[in-house]
């Protein structure tokens, strides 16, 4: 028959339900005449704050406690082994009954306390059929056995295990001539592995595991067979699961209960469901796209399939192929000639032309003057100033002419160059109005831009000499008679259209 070596993992999480065997109402059935194993974890309610109920006259119980439940099937002597794992561990048990219930439990009838080490005895205790005594301990009292129990058929026992030294599980051999209830035998079935054929392919489908009920009693009567999530809901036999099932991660690990519905004994097995890929199919992983652009760009799969579903919402028996113009995260379902389907997932990049969206000009600077251009779009960017030099990352120009200006803003992935004109509003230095067409005129270069900007030209005493039109090549060098005025300096003052007001000096040569 299968042991209980699996029911110690659970204990730890079982508390959160509330049904824990830690409390007496909660005693684990034993069944069969085979070993099992448990682990005890922490205390439940405390049974012996009832005032039926009497505290074991050896030991106080209340460290790492587990409740077991012997019923007597047919008569005879009832001993067992209780074998911890670690030499280092010391557990203690008292025995109620017969025929107690857990609030009117009375005196314990055998109650063992004895510290392995301090009596210098091995760790195994229990009882058997050489001992006398039905009492021992604590301490160094006792060898950790006491006299084994002349069960009766149809008699009920319970018993109380407590760890209070050392750390680690225990298991139970059933060693005597009485018989338990027979335990029930949980056969073994195959992993269950399916392929995906809903219409969401997530790894994700449905299971019925009906189906694989006669697989697991094999002939076992008046049984019952319920599937569960956990370990945990399985020992409980709480939630169990109701086919269909949609698993809910993959692989994921379902565990079976066979349950006796005469005696309540219980054995408890696993497998494993799987919904598996059965073909591959991909999608490139380096694709890239100009989204600024009209020219499409092939996404494609493996063909020969029977029907393909595009994220895109395209879909059909034979497209295998898609065309995009934009990038983003790319799936397509696949599904083969007999329904099952797979999925396959691709991050497309991209990259578009720059939007200039702002240019800020510092002039009237001279070799200080500057040019800063923000854009916006998805990619990165380069930036030029009238082809002179290299493109370069930053995007601000320094030591920039007077004049007009193109800057140009290009994709680095090759998606499409973005141009301005700029503006430099800046004043000659110097000019020489001697007819050579040759720095004749002194004018602001662009002023015109701004209409109702003023500018005036006066000498080193303050005298205006004349004003500047602007939408004229500027100052030929005389005053307002026609005179030539004399080499020398000569002073002017801007006022802008938009408030700013300038003023400079310059030479004329002639």
């Amino acid at each position: 028959m299968k042991n209980f070596n699996l029911i110690w993992i659970f204990l730890v999480a079982i508390n959160m339900f509330g049904q824990s065997p830690n409390d007496c109402t909660n005693a684990i059935l034993v069944c069969g005449n085979t070993s099992f194993g448990l682990e005890p974890d922490g205390v439940g309610f405390d049974e012996f704050s009832l005032s039926g109920n009497e505290r074991p006259p050896c030991y106080s119980f209340n460290l790492n406690t587990i409740w077991l439940r012997f019923v007597i099937e047919e008569s005879g002597e009832l001993t067992f082994d209780l074998i911890p794992e670690s030499n280092q561990a010391d557990y203690d048990f008292a025995i109620y009954g017969p025929n107690v219930s857990c609030d009117n439990l009375g005196s314990a009838i055998r109650c063992s306390s004895t510290n392995p080490q301090n009596a210098g005895v091995p760790v195994n205790t229990g009882l058997n059929l050489t001992e006398t005594d039905h009492f021992e301990g604590p301490g160094e009292d006792g060898n950790g056995y006491l006299q084994f129990i002349d069960a009766v058929a149809g008699e009920e026992y319970i018993i109380l295990i407590d760890r209070p030294h050392g750390s680690g599980g225990f298991s139970m051999e059933m060693t005597g001539s009485a018989v338990l209830p027979e335990q029930p035998f949980a056969h073994d079935v195959e992993d269950v592995v399916t392929c995906e054929m809903d219409e969401i392919v997530d790894g994700s489908t449905l299971f019925d595991f009906d189906p694989l009920i006669p697989e697991i009693m094999q002939g076992q009567s008046n049984m019952t067979v319920t599937f569960h999530e956990t370990l945990n809901d399985a020992n409980i036999g709480i939630n169990p699961i109701i086919s269909p099932y949609m698993n809910t991660s993959n692989p994921m690990t379902i565990y079976y209960r066979i349950e006796n519905n005469n005696s309540g004994c219980v054995d408890i097995n696993d497998f494993e469901i799987l919904v598996e890929a059965p073909f591959e199919v991909t999608l490139a992983e380096d694709l890239f796209v100009c989204e600024n652009t009209s020219e499409p760009v092939i996404l494609e799969t493996q063909s020969g399939f029977a029907y393909y579903e595009w994220s895109t919402g395209e879909e059909g028996a034979n497209l295998n192929s898609i065309e995009i113009t934009a990038g983003g995260e790319y799936w397509v379902n696949v599904t083969d000639s007999q329904g099952c389907k797979v999925k396959a997932t691709t991050i497309v990049n991209s990259s578009e032309a720059a939007t200039i969206t702002d240019v800020s000009v510092e002039d009237f600077r001279g070799r200080d003057n500057t040019v800063t251009v923000t854009v916006e779009g998805n990619g990165e960017y380069q930036y030029l100033l009238d082809d002179l030099l290299p493109y370069r990352d930053e995007n601000f120009f320094i030591d920039v002419d007077r004049g007009y200006h193109k800057v140009k803003v290009r994709d680095k992935k090759g998606c499409g160059i973005a141009e301005i004109e700029v503006l430099v509003l800046d004043y000659p230095k110097f000019f020489t109005p001697n007819g050579d067409g040759v720095n004749d005129y002194w004018q602001i270069e662009g002023i015109w831009e701004f209409p109702g900007s003023k500018i005036i030209i006066f000498d080193r005493y303050g005298r205006i000499l004349t004003g500047i039109r602007l939408d004229s090549s500027g100052w030929d060098g005389t005053n307002d008679n026609g005179v030539p005025v004399p080499s020398n300096d000569y002073w002017f003052a801007i006022t802008m259209e938009d408030g700013r007001e300038v003023r400079g000096h310059f030479t004329l040569k002639r």
